[in-house]
């Protein structure tokens, strides 16, 4: 008889905001009997040891990658004769090319007794995952992700999208204003742009020297925004003084915002 394990997997980014966790490594272990579980899965991130993977490695029943959607399947081994599993997740740092790469963190989200269903000669067990904002947020953290989700609408009724336009974030600076990413709208009017804190940490003696101008305490940048047409026309540029504002000054890691045009 052979086995299959499949599901979704996402993560909350902001309230009910959430992302499908593509290009992630799902692995499936054994559990040996009277395995305890030490920590806890749901809202604490617990990264395993090299020694750890290692001891791991032995009871490894099979493994598999999320697609765009985050959709993943695995086949289990032979050797899996029923009883309880371990499902782990590696996860890469998908902003590397903007800084120094950080290794993957391997961890275990989940220890249960699958319920197998039949399907013919193979056996089938569903397991969708959403990761909830706590535990999510300390991945984010661990990776220095920062993340600016929102939408253009049109400025006359405040409900109709505009697709295809261009919308940059810039951080406001004492000496040089940052450019943290820029974002094509869909067919939805929604954008997403993902930076780093070395995106906004920049001084004029960057890449030498990148802390804020002057150095500043501050955990988030100041942001406002332009928004042009793909062929680089201003449509609407925030005054580099909203930036600095309460609402501004310093955003969280994951900001939203709703811009009109």
């Amino acid at each position: 008889m052979s086995y299959m394990v499949k599901g979704n997997l996402r993560a909350c980014l902001h309230l009910d905001l959430y992302e499908s966790l593509e290009h992630v490594e799902v692995k499936i272990y054994k559990v040996n009997s009277g395995s305890k579980v030490t920590h806890d899965y749901k809202n604490e991130l617990h990264i395993l040891s090299a020694d750890a993977i290692l001891n791991k490695s032995k009871n490894i029943l099979g493994s598999g990658f999320t697609d765009s959607e985050g959709n993943y399947v695995v086949d289990v081994c032979d050797s899996y004769n029923e009883g309880a599993i371990e499902i782990d997740l590696v996860v890469k740092d998908k902003q590397a090319r903007k800084k120094k790469k950080i290794d993957p963190i391997h961890f275990t989200v989940k220890r249960l007794m699958p319920v197998w269903r039949n399907n013919g000669e193979l056996k089938e067990f569903s397991w969708n995952y959403s990761f909830g904002f706590q535990l999510w947020s300390q991945v984010r953290h661990h990776f220095d992700i920062w993340t600016i989700i929102g939408s253009v609408k049109s400025i006359e009724d405040r409900k109709t999208p505009v697709e295809g336009v261009v919308v940059s974030a810039m951080d406001v600076d004492w000496v040089k204003d940052d450019l943290l990413g820029s974002a094509t709208t869909d067919r939805t009017g929604k954008f997403r742009i993902d930076y780093t804190s070395i995106d906004y940490m920049q001084t004029f003696l960057s890449p030498l020297i990148s802390i804020e101008t002057p150095i500043s305490s501050m955990p988030g940048p100041g942001v406002y925004f332009k928004i042009t047409t793909s062929d680089g026309i201003l449509l609407y540029e925030e005054k580099r003084a909203v930036g600095r504002t309460e609402e501004r000054k310093n955003i969280l890691r994951c900001f939203n915002i709703d811009l009109y045009i």
